[in-house]
């Protein structure tokens, strides 16, 4: 049995992570979760899930009283205390996220656990470089103090493969939605779905003709599972299902499946990152099989999903 720290277990991506292992690979796998929450805000439940920790990621006593409490084997790191529509405040991303995931690899260093798999940020990473689809070996230009807070720690988990021996494995996601998403900063086609069943206007940020990767999480799931059950390795992939579409096709789409909603254009942000696609050559020659769901059948279970779980 594999036991995996999951850091921000209770958040969207982890929480769909580890409902794929219970109906996946339950007997291979137990987590134990650290969250700055105590349970699910939801009350969602994962019987892979063997403990709970929670408080501030800052904390370095509780960190490391996981490790000395737990036999941990890998770490999956899904924990990020901003957002980019939040990031701006430079010295708390810094305090929140880079210092902490400082002493987290010391702490791992001490008790000799090398296998760390971190979400990093497709978008947010690469900016807006030159070139129109995106691949792991280019430039990247940041334009958010969490675009390079993110960029800072996929450097510092490479520094301590090379000094330490640890295996990284870094992964840069495009933009993942579906179910379990309760995020009203980060997420455009739950948040616009939520909205529409609300009956509030969708908000576009700046012109909506920029185009953006998005990847239904079930298929995050399943690649993340496909990197655990075949051994962590030093690398960084890039995440994405080849779907690219504009806000503005997205707002056009829930707008025809809600009949009434109304679309209202705001001020862009300028560290919103308006155009990006990735390129997933690397990932689909790790994973030959690779297929992805489709856009519509992943928007029609997401809208399925959101419509049993409105607030």
């Amino acid at each position: 049995m594999t036991t995996i720290l999951v850091l921000g277990g209770f958040g969207f991506i982890a929480t769909n992570i580890l409902r794929y292992i219970d109906r996946n690979a339950f007997h291979e796998y137990e987590a134990v979760i650290f969250d700055k929450f105590p349970h699910h805000i939801k009350g969602v439940a994962c019987q892979c899930v063997k403990r709970v920790y929670s408080g501030d990621f800052a904390d370095e006593l509780i960190i490391e009283k996981i490790f000395r409490e737990n036999k941990i084997d890998i770490v999956l790191h899904c924990l990020s205390n901003t957002v980019p529509a939040t990031s701006q405040n430079a010295r708390f991303d810094v305090e929140s996220n880079l210092i902490p995931t400082l002493n987290l690899l010391a702490i791992m260093e001490r008790h000799d656990v090398k296998d760390i798999v971190y979400l990093s940020s497709g978008g947010a990473i690469y900016g807006d470089a030159l070139q129109k689809i995106h691949n792991e070996e280019e430039a990247v230009y940041p334009k958010s103090s969490y675009g390079i807070v993110k960029l800072a720690i996929e450097k510092y988990l490479l520094s301590f493969s090379e000094l330490y021996g640890f295996r990284t494995l870094i992964l840069r996601l495009s933009n993942p939605f579906g179910p379990y998403h309760y995020n009203d900063r980060q997420g455009f086609i739950n948040i616009a779905i939520r909205r529409a069943l609300k009956g509030l206007p969708i908000e576009i940020w700046g012109s909506g003709e920029g185009k953006k990767d998005y990847i239904y999480i079930d298929d995050v799931s399943r690649i993340i599972h496909g990197f655990l059950d075949s051994g962590i390795e030093t690398g960084v992939y890039n995440v994405a299902s080849g779907i690219v579409l504009s806000v503005n096709q997205i707002a056009n789409h829930v707008a025809a499946e809600f009949q009434t909603t109304e679309i209202k254009h705001i001020d862009a942000s300028k560290i919103d990152v308006q155009s990006f696609q990735l390129d997933i050559t690397k990932l689909q020659n790790r994973f030959k099989d690779l297929v992805f769901t489709d856009f519509q059948t992943a928007f029609i279970k997401t809208v399925e999903w959101q419509k049993n779980n409105i607030d």
